[in-house]
């Protein structure tokens, strides 16, 4: 018997009884069903309880949060905000098909990747967490991630029956949607360090100011 062999007969000995033995295969543990932990009762809010929770979350981060009954509402309320940031009337965004067919108005819109030199970019969260007012961001050209870091000003829509209670359920329904992108973000609240005297600093690594526009339906 080799010392590998010696030592692995070791080990095996060891565990006999062990409630940490484990006899199955890779192939039944592939095929059995997966086996979720309890899930606490913080992650498991719903219906206006849910929703209060992401506001609370995501301001005590610094974010900002407007609530709008319908997409259609969207222009408006982001001219607002921008106008509130004393930002010019611009966006930047993708090739997102929600945003496609809304009437801007007098908002100067460009498409693409996002870019240093416009101050404000827009992007669309496939899920929200509020447990932890987290925002869940797949990149592609609907949504380019450097929308999610080059823009001083970030603008996030997320659809209020895209909320979840925490991140297992958050998880879950992503993969039942089947998305499978290169690049997840998940955003809470927007950039900070306190690498540097251990004082905060907002945009540090990315935006100084993240918005999120929680859109009923």
């Amino acid at each position: 018997m080799s010392a590998r062999d010696s030592i692995l007969a070791k080990i095996r000995r060891s565990q006999e009884g062990s409630h940490l033995r484990d006899t199955a295969s890779a192939g039944d543990r592939v095929a059995s069903p997966f086996q979720r932990a309890p899930i606490p009762a913080i992650a498991r809010t719903e219906g206006r309880a849910r929703v209060d929770q992401f506001i609370a979350n995501a301001k005590a981060v610094d974010a900002t949060v407007s609530e709008l009954d319908g997409l259609e509402a969207l222009p408006a309320a982001l001219a607002d905000a921008l106008r509130a940031h004393n930002l010019p009337a611009s966006i930047r965004f993708g090739d997102e098909p929600l945003f496609a067919g809304l009437d801007w108005g007098g908002l100067e819109v460009s498409h693409g990747p996002g870019r240093q030199e416009e101050p404000a970019g827009l992007s669309l969260a496939q899920f929200g967490v509020a447990e932890t007012g987290t925002l869940a961001l797949a990149s592609g050209a609907n949504n380019p991630v450097t929308l999610t870091f080059l823009s001083e000003n970030h603008f996030v829509v997320l659809r209020e029956r895209d909320l979840k209670g925490g991140f297992e359920e958050m998880w879950a329904a992503w993969r039942e949607r089947g998305l499978n992108p290169r690049t997840v973000n998940l955003v809470t609240g927007p950039s900070r360090s306190a690498d540097i005297g251990q004082k905060l600093q907002l945009g540090a690594h990315g935006p100084v100011a993240l918005h999120v526009f929680l859109v009923a339906g």
